[in-house]
Order: structure tokens, then sequence, then C-alpha cells
């Protein structure tokens, strides 16, 4: 995650609820600079933090990480190891993804064309 999920968390936390980063903290079960530091994208919370943030905010987790329908590359429609497509991510698969989501959109989509030559090598 990055500075623009944090921008999209506070966005989101202003659009769909009335809540202060205090009271949010508050929900978390965290402290307000914690929580101050995800809106800022200093600080990224874990999972179980990002269940309780859609819970609180009313969202899905694409809507919470800013995905929508046309940011989904492939379906497992589009694959012939479907079973590999829902395998549940390794510590590696982990940190690429998170080093992906750090990227711009101009390196998103250079690192998307070097994994389809790859593929389909």
């Amino acid at each position: 995650m990055s500075k623009s999920f944090g921008r999209h968390l506070r966005d989101l936390r202003k659009l769909n609820s009335k809540y202060s980063q205090q009271e949010m903290a508050d929900m978390l079960n965290i402290s307000r600079s914690t929580y101050t530091y995800y809106e800022t994208g200093k600080s990224e919370p874990g999972q179980e933090k990002l269940k309780k943030i859609c819970n609180i905010l009313s969202v899905d987790f694409n809507t919470l990480l800013g995905y929508d329908d046309n940011d989904v590359v492939a379906t497992a429609a589009d694959s012939s190891e479907e079973a590999e497509t829902f395998a549940p991510l390794n510590r590696t698969e982990e940190q690429i993804i998170a080093a992906y989501r750090k990227m711009n959109s101009e390196e998103k989509e250079y690192i998307g064309t070097q994994i389809n030559k790859i593929v389909k090598n």
C-alpha cells in the first residue's frame, strides 16, 4: 500500500462516516498516531485491521484498496492453472504485491507488460 491508499482511506472515512481519526483509532484499538500513519502512507494496516476498517466504513476490500472492475487484469477463466490462481500467497508473493502497490501507474503498466511477455514464453 502507499500514500495513495492513505489518501483513499482518508477520503472514504470522510465520505462514508462522520468519524474523526481519533474515533477510528478507538474503534480499531490503536493509537491516533498509528491511524494517522495509515492515512499518510507512513504505515500500513494488517489484514485484521483492514477487515475492521471495511466494517466500520461499510465498504468491501476492493473499495477500501481503491480497486474497481477495470483493475482486474486476469480472471480464473483466463488461466489454465485455476488452483494456483487462488492458492494462498507465500511471503515472496506478498512482498512482490506490496512492491507493486507502491509503484506509479506507468511502472505498473511496464511490469504488467513484462509479466505478460514472460508468461507467454
